[in-house]
């Protein structure tokens, strides 16, 4: 269970001053100027311009502390969804589905629905679509947002819906949207079952160890295909509003079917496979699909994690309705903790952007409050509680994500309650924050237990290219991926070179220099030579993956190294005349990387300088243009990630403010 007084205590803690630290930072002296300035004199100069660096540090504490109060807030059971700030907003695409399946579980308050619904209309685009978080017109999402605010009563031929149905018929029909959007529509019975993929029931009897194994997939993939096996055998229908404007027809008023594969040679054998697999299920098959369909309902079962969800809250709302299906009451134990589950994932939410932007909604997560997230905020005050804290939350449990990994359980979860996942981003942040105690801290010894206990994990979860995994090993390299199936990301969790893993990877490398492994290591050699070819062969990575790189760079390669002078050059041709690298958490990256790097130099200064000056503008400066957070699952590829400026601006002045400490002794 969930210890709601550790929170109260953790919260409390994080409000504390730190008296020490912003001491030291009034003490650094000014330096005197004498005839042709040094460039140590020269440096200090530099350093001495930056006004106000206790006060922006100390601003920048206190609403990290905000944060983390928010962040806590999240994992209180019993708190209302209204009570909950969301630190980590998906699109409507959650929001949407629980509005849908509300008409088979009947949970939502009329509060909640109304909340659910202002955060749906009020971001929708003044085109009439819908937008990922890259700004782009998505099909998928403003079909389901549509049809969310049919389900709800809006209506239909006011401008808003008239025009989202148009930017659908543009983009091709909802019949084209994504898989999760076709599963909504085939439950409604607004197409064909044929038009989703077809999975053999008999696959989930194939031993773990062969690679079509559903074990072999991510972990997100097995929690949606489940208990989509179940909805697809049983034919699962739901009684939703009609949403038939959104397909697409042909003349004579058949629908256009979308194509499942791709258009190559190798698409239309597995197009032919697809519809023999189909095909084959009007035929005698034998007690095996029964079988299968059972495993499946039993997996559900053992799945349910701690918290009361599955993977996270898309996995969790499918088995809730495959549950359903399979017969289980309202009152079932496993119904109740799965919508528990799914209440605490709400929370208030400012709309970004859109017709509503500005105004306050209630939004749906992806999940409960990322503990990777947590724990960053908790790193800005290690010791005391949240020591405790973290240290009580590793995981201890033996779950799936070792199945392919030599090693004991010791890292920490997605999120808190979820014991049965391993989040290696979690876990570099958690060995981050516990490596910054003192030797003198008095929960220093268990806290150095947890370390060896975690980096026994990061070791084994490094893949055989060198790369490290997130949940499990071999994430993204599912062997059923290889198919051109057009839903085959469904299988997997991103690409070994995506900035998800490309991060992790040097983040998990940080962390082992940090312990005392070396770039002569072979596990740490194989990691730097698999980031040297991603830096070749992806010249367009992102800045604040740049960074992550220069980081990881300055704890293991000597200044002649080829690859730290590549990253380091891409970093400095990035800044611009203001003294920004580009946003707020672009220019915290940037300064946090040059610093790590080892130099405390002109352009260190001008970034430092223009973090302490955006932080005269107070805390919404530092929330506007929020970070795109590459940390969602399957097709909900990403997050806002509204405390993450906040947090880099705080980890980077606060090396800069210790760098510039040591400067000044060695002068004296």
């Amino acid at each position: 269970m969930i210890a709601c007084g550790a929170f109260a205590d953790l919260a409390q803690t994080s409000r504390l001053p730190s008296p020490a630290r912003l001491n030291m930072l009034h003490a650094i002296p000014t330096p005197a100027k004498h005839g042709a300035p040094t460039p140590q004199r020269q440096l200090l100069a530099d350093a001495r311009e930056v006004e106000g660096l206790p006060a922006a540090l100390t601003k920048l504490q206190s609403w990290s502390d905000d944060w983390l109060a928010r962040a806590t807030e999240g994992i209180r059971p019993g708190a209302s969804p209204t009570d909950r700030s969301l630190v980590a907003i998906p699109d409507v695409g959650p929001a949407c589905e629980v509005l849908l399946a509300d008409q088979l579980l009947r949970d939502l308050s009329p509060d909640e629905r109304e909340g659910l619904l202002a955060w749906i209309r009020g971001q929708q685009d003044p085109s009439g679509a819908w937008l990922d978080l890259q700004g782009r017109p998505d099909l998928s999402l403003t079909a389901m947002a549509y049809w969310a605010r049919a389900q709800g009563g809006d209506e239909r031929t006011s401008e808003s819906m008239v025009k989202a149905v148009r930017v659908v018929h543009a983009l091709g029909g909802a019949q084209r949207a994504n898989f999760i959007a076709r599963l909504w529509l085939a439950m409604a019975g607004q197409i064909e079952w044929s038009w989703l993929p077809a999975i053999p029931a008999e696959l989930f009897l194939v031993p773990n160890s062969i690679a079509i194994s559903p074990a072999r997939f991510s972990p997100w993939a097995r929690g949606v295909l489940t208990p989509y096996l179940v909805l697809a055998r049983e034919k699962a229908r739901l009684h939703l509003t009609d949403a038939s404007e959104l397909l697409v027809r042909h003349r004579g008023q058949a629908l256009v079917a979308p194509r499942l594969t791709r258009a190559t040679l190798a698409g239309d054998l597995l197009q032919a496979f697809d519809r023999a697999v189909k095909l084959s299920r009007k035929l005698p098959r034998g007690p095996l699909p029964e079988i299968a369909v059972r495993r499946a309902a039993r997996w559900i079962d053992e799945a349910q994690q701690e918290h009361g969800g599955w993977f996270s809250v898309r996995p969790t709302l499918l088995s809730l309705v495959a549950l359903r299906v399979l017969g289980a009451r309202s009152d079932d134990p496993r119904i109740r903790r799965g919508l528990d589950y799914l209440r605490r994932a709400r929370g208030r939410v400012v709309i970004p952007r859109g017709v509503g932007a500005g105004r306050e909604a209630l939004a749906q997560g992806l999940g409960g409050t990322p503990m990777a997230v947590v724990v960053e905020l908790i790193g800005t005050r290690p010791g005391g509680d949240a020591t405790a804290w973290l240290v009580r939350h590793q995981l201890q449990d033996v779950g799936p994500w070792q199945a392919r990994t030599d090693a004991p359980a010791g890292g920490w979860p997605l999120e808190a309650g979820a014991r049965m996942h391993l989040d290696l981003a979690a876990t570099c942040n958690a060995l981050s924050a516990l490596g910054r105690l003192s030797a003198d801290d008095p929960s220093a010894a268990p806290a150095w237990a947890a370390i060896r206990r975690a980096t026994a994990v990061v070791l084994a979860m490094q893949e055989p290219d060198g790369s490290f995994a997130r949940f499990e090993r071999g994430e993204t390299d599912v062997f059923m991926r290889r198919f051109p199936w057009t839903d085959a990301d469904l299988l997997a969790y991103g690409d070994q070179a995506d900035a998800t893993h490309v991060r992790l990877t040097a983040s998990a490398l940080v962390e082992l220099a940090r312990t005392g492994f070396a770039a002569d290591d072979d596990r740490v050699a194989r990691g730097l030579a698999c980031l040297e070819r991603e830096l070749d062969t992806h010249p367009g990575l992102d800045f604040v993956t740049l960074c992550t790189l220069a980081r990881c760079a300055g704890a293991l390669l000597p200044e002649e190294h080829r690859m730290r002078q590549q990253v380091e050059k891409r970093i400095r041709s990035r800044q611009r005349e203001d003294g920004s690298f580009g946003d707020l958490l672009d220019t915290a990256s940037g300064l946090r990387a040059l610093l790590e790097l080892g130099h405390v130099c002109v352009q260190a200064h001008r970034a430092a300088r223009y973090l302490v000056a955006a932080s005269a503008a107070g805390p919404e400066r530092f929330a506007q243009g929020p970070a795109r957070s590459p940390g969602g699952f399957g097709l909900s590829p990403e997050t806002l990630d509204l405390s993450a400026a906040t947090r880099e601006a705080l980890a980077s002045l606060l090396i800069y403010a210790e760098r510039q400490a040591r400067v000044t002794e060695l002068r004296a």
